[in-house]
């Protein structure tokens, strides 16, 4: 194995060579053994991945945190539910609704239209079955 070839593997399986393929394992330890130079590589590279996963390690997650993260899911379950005032003010939009469409009906049906105009608007219209 040269040193080019070392790097490549360093870069592909990582710096444990307990995890390497069988025949790259054994020639990167003989290169090591015998090359300052490599052996300095595997170390640097071992260190670097050292930096990257202590960079990157998450603080961990205790009873603490998620004790703290179902009490906020529980307050906020229970944080809303709808008054006496939401259904009252609901019933009168849908009252007001009502009436205006049936204002709207009447206001038509005192005109001079269509038949099948007026059927529509009062939502009876036959579409020929495809409804």
């Amino acid at each position: 194995m040269t040193r080019d070839e070392l790097n490549d593997a360093l870069l592909r399986f990582g710096g444990k060579l307990e995890r390497w393929p069988q025949p790259e394992r054994d020639a990167a330890r003989l290169l090591v053994k015998g090359d300052a130079v490599a052996a300095k590589m595997l170390s640097d590279f071992v260190a670097f991945e050292q930096t990257i996963a202590e960079a990157v390690r998450s603080e961990p997650f205790g009873a603490t945190e998620i004790g703290t993260v179902l009490a906020r899911l529980d307050t906020a379950e229970a944080g809303w539910r709808p008054s006496t005032r939401f259904w009252i003010v609901s019933a009168g939009i849908s009252a007001l609704s009502f009436a205006a469409g049936f204002a709207a009906i009447l206001m038509v049906s005192s005109q001079d239209v269509a038949p099948s105009l007026m059927d529509l608007a009062s939502g009876q219209v036959n579409l020929g079955g495809l409804l």
